[in-house]
């Protein structure tokens, strides 16, 4: 029985030191690693790592599920730091802010969804079951319209997350564009500081707030002018 016991551990302890060492290697996008990359990176044989895993696409779907695990619960603890945020722009901006500084410890997570998610696969549709951190589900807004625009698929949902996850994660690019442009402290953009993903939150909960304000005025103005435009009944004596 303990021999049992020590095996499964041992099994275990190999299963996640090559999951360890295929998350970075499949961030750089899925064709473009082989499992005898994995297995060299993790220190065992290519015949080990197809023993405990299989297929290729199994290892990924691992890797990929212990990534979104881990950035879930650094998104959550970042979230969670503080007091309780009270109020909606607040809760938003705590929202984002957790979201930019588990990218910036994790950016394996926003890598794998841009590299994947250029092209139809199953392991987009994995994702697309799997991404979202927990607490963009959780979360309550008191403005409906808030509410909607971050629990469904909308324009300004996508353009939230993808300024952000293109601002961290391409952070190194943005930094030699900024020295080269001669910025004073591009050192600030990579890894993105504090106070630099402070202005970017604070930028990004104003754009998000405002847009919901301009949608507001436009369906206002929409209903008034259908409105003017009815026709009126002509009374049946007329």
């Amino acid at each position: 029985m303990q021999r049992e016991t020590q095996r499964s551990q041992q099994a275990d302890k190999v299963k996640s030191e090559i999951i360890a060492a295929a998350i970075p290697l499949f961030a750089r996008g899925f064709d473009s690693v082989a499992v005898q990359d994995i297995a060299a990176a993790a220190g065992y044989k290519h015949s080990l790592v197809m023993y405990h895993f299989g297929t290729k696409d199994r290892l990924w779907e691992r890797a990929a599920e212990s990534l979104m695990t881990h950035f879930d619960q650094l998104h959550r603890d970042y979230f969670n730091k503080g007091p309780k945020p009270a109020g909606d722009r607040q809760k938003l901006k705590r929202l984002l802010l957790a979201f930019v500084l588990a990218l910036r410890d994790l950016p394996a997570y926003g890598q794998v969804l841009l590299s994947e998610g250029t092209h139809s696969s199953d392991r987009l549709l994995w994702l697309h079951q799997h991404y979202f951190p927990s607490v963009f589900v959780e979360i309550q807004f008191d403005d409906a319209r808030l509410q909607n625009s971050l629990k469904k698929v909308t324009l300004q949902r996508n353009a939230l997350v993808g300024a952000l996850i293109y601002t961290v994660i391409a952070a190194p690019q943005i930094a030699l564009s900024a020295k080269q442009d001669g910025l004073a402290s591009p050192d600030e953009l990579y890894p993105i500081s504090d106070a630099l993903a402070g202005r970017l939150v604070e930028m990004m909960t104003s754009f998000a707030l405002s847009n919901l304000d301009a949608g507001s005025t436009k369906a206002a103005t929409r209903s008034s002018t259908t409105s003017q435009k009815k026709p009126k009944r002509r009374s049946a004596l007329s």
